[in-house]
């Protein structure tokens, strides 16, 4: 816990004394992320962790266009739906994002930004189960669900092209899941 701590003020040390990006439009993301989120239609809860990939693009100014790639692993409790972690792929949820950012504040060493985003996730599941004379027949598949997604995301500066970023967000529920993400990861601007 102490090297985790060390580690962490180390970073924030080296990013208050590096310079922020000047003419990079472009954007690579490569982080971690953790999502719970549950369902008030269909009951249960989700918790998935895992990896994603991103990239985004300055518009004009403070706003950009973002797009991320991810893939999860998937746990789910408390639905018939979900199935046992025997029965699926380690990474088996997948989520797509694409949307708009904007800085709401930019300065040497340090951007803070917003984002809205068409977030759409993806996780294997039981689709439909049929009873019939002691036969069941169980049929599995990916259940999609697509909603917005709001983040605010901090982007500090280690070196001039390299940052840690951490970020949280929200997503709403407009079909099935509404769900909670904290996000950490490098990205590099060229």
């Amino acid at each position: 816990m102490k090297s985790l701590f060390l580690l962490l003020l180390t970073i924030f040390y080296v990013g208050l004394t590096a310079n922020a990006q000047k003419d990079e439009k472009n954007t690579l993301y490569f982080g971690y992320s953790l999502m719970e989120a549950s369902s008030p239609v269909t009951g249960g809860r989700i918790s998935a962790k895992g990896f994603d990939l991103g990239y985004s693009r300055y518009l004009i100014n403070n706003l950009y266009a973002d797009m991320t790639y991810g893939q999860k692993n998937f746990e789910g409790r408390n639905n018939a739906f979900f199935l046992d972690p025997a029965e699926m792929d380690h990474f088996n949820m997948t989520i797509f994002t694409l949307g708009f950012g904007y800085d709401v504040f930019r300065s040497e060493r340090f951007i803070l930004s917003g984002e809205l985003a068409y977030l759409r996730q993806s996780n294997q599941q039981l689709i439909g189960i049929l009873e019939s004379g002691g036969l069941t027949i169980r049929e599995t598949g990916r259940y999609v669900d697509q909603t917005a997604r709001a983040q605010i995301k901090a982007r500090i500066f280690i070196t001039q092209n390299l940052q840690l970023v951490p970020a949280v967000a929200h997503g709403f529920r407009l079909t099935r899941y509404k769900s909670n993400w904290f996000r950490v990861g490098l990205a590099y601007s060229f």
